[in-house]
């Protein structure tokens, strides 16, 4: 099992909560600001961290990242979160100085200015014998149950915006573009996660269990700003 696989997931689902935030609208979820209290950090052992702090920015207080040749992330776990009746996750973000990587398919190449992932419990009745045999190991070395699948929603650098691929890092995340290059001005998702994932695995999807934020830029050591915000769990709208 891939080093960064196992990473992400021994961080995630180790707690529960339930907390509201604000910027909520009728019938959604909130969750709480990114780098608020709820959210863990994730680092790995062999990497330089990428600087996450809350800053203000007008009338709101975001997290910026700042990546210099680093990586780590932070994460949030989720508790009763059903998809059924909230499927969408929307969030706010924007790229301030973005990377130039030539296959960001590639594990050399495997670096995005920002990233925003949906984690899901392990299935061991959907899962192939060498499935099993990964889970197992990952769960014996980092003594924590490791995810199954995940969904990775990505700023990429030259992906064609609403392109989908496996990551080269680990067999059972789809990666996703939703945009591109840089964009200093704020950008609005909604993405249908139950909708995602049913067209990347073929099936309905567990709950989730866990939420990542992560600006990388290790693999070509480069340097990357991102700005997130307001992220929740709805049925319709924008952030």
């Amino acid at each position: 099992m891939e080093r960064r696989g196992s990473r992400v997931a021994a961080r995630v689902g180790l707690v529960a909560w339930a907390l509201c935030g604000p910027f909520a609208a009728m019938g959604d979820e909130p969750l709480p600001a990114p780098g608020s209290d709820g959210w863990e950090p994730l680092h790995f052992e062999d990497r330089r961290h990428t600087r996450y702090t809350r800053v203000q920015l007008g009338d709101r207080v975001v997290l910026r990242a700042e990546s210099d040749c680093a990586a780590s992330g932070l994460t949030l776990p989720l508790a009763g979160r059903r998809l059924a009746d909230t499927p969408l996750l929307l969030w706010r973000w924007r790229v301030d100085e973005a990377l130039d990587i030539e296959d960001e398919r590639a594990r050399g190449g495997d670096d995005f200015a920002a990233r925003v992932y949906v984690l899901f419990p392990f299935e061991p009745s959907r899962a192939t014998w060498l499935q099993r045999l990964r889970h197992g190991l990952g769960a014996r070395l980092f003594g924590v149950e490791p995810p199954g699948t995940a969904l990775s929603f990505v700023w990429a650098s030259r992906v064609e915006p609403g392109s989908v691929w496996v990551s080269p890092y680990s067999p059972e995340t789809r990666l996703v573009a939703l945009a591109r290059g840089r964009g200093d001005a704020w950008r609005s998702e909604a993405v249908d996660v139950r909708k995602h994932y049913r067209s990347a695995f073929g099936r309905e999807p567990p709950p989730p269990f866990g939420l990542g934020i992560m600006t990388d830029a290790d693999d070509s050591c480069q340097r990357a700003v991102a700005h997130y915000a307001d992220l929740r769990f709805g049925t319709t709208g924008t952030p």
